[in-house]
């Protein structure tokens, strides 16, 4: 199990991780409103917070739990993804009107069911050669790239081989 500290250290790389990215975005976003010391700033902000989620890794890198203690906190994160939040949202997505959100978060839903799967078969020691990733949703295929990506239909040359 996970110790108090390395769960915390976990949510503050995620934290900062998922904030950093956020800046990033509103960077380009301010920008091209033409916003220039606003943009500067929030990148600045997210280098500091890109900094943070490094320093939160490099820290877990020599505390890190056994690896079948976080393939089950990794299946119980998923779980709840799938199990509350995504349809949650989904549900308010619908109830909004915003057909968009709504069809981003069931592919969101199918591509943590296929990352469970891809879990499933590490843990059991079902995992063949290179793994394909989708770069348009995140969907992973295991030894061959699909004909067409099954969540979101991208085709073959969206597909990037993730080496180590």
């Amino acid at each position: 199990m996970a110790s108090d500290l390395e769960t915390s250290m976990r949510l503050s790389f995620a934290t900062e991780s998922a904030s950093a990215a956020r800046n990033r975005l509103y960077v380009t976003k301010v920008k091209r409103e033409g916003r220039n010391q606003q943009a500067r700033l929030l990148a600045a902000l997210a280098r500091g917070e890109e900094i943070s989620a490094r320093r939160a890794l490099t820290y877990l890198r020599g505390k890190i739990s056994a690896l079948e203690d976080h393939l089950s906190a990794l299946r119980k994160e998923k779980e709840i993804l799938a199990g509350e939040v995504y349809p949650q949202a989904r549900a308010l997505a619908r109830q909004t009107g915003d057909k968009s959100a709504e069809a981003a978060l069931d592919q969101f839903e199918q591509v943590n069911a296929n990352h469970v799967a891809q879990l499933t078969a590490l843990a059991a020691d079902e995992t063949g050669g290179p793994y394909f990733v989708c770069q348009v949703c995140g969907y992973v295929a295991a030894e061959e790239i699909p004909d067409r990506c099954p969540v979101c239909g991208a085709v073959p040359e969206r597909f990037k081989e993730e080496s180590i």
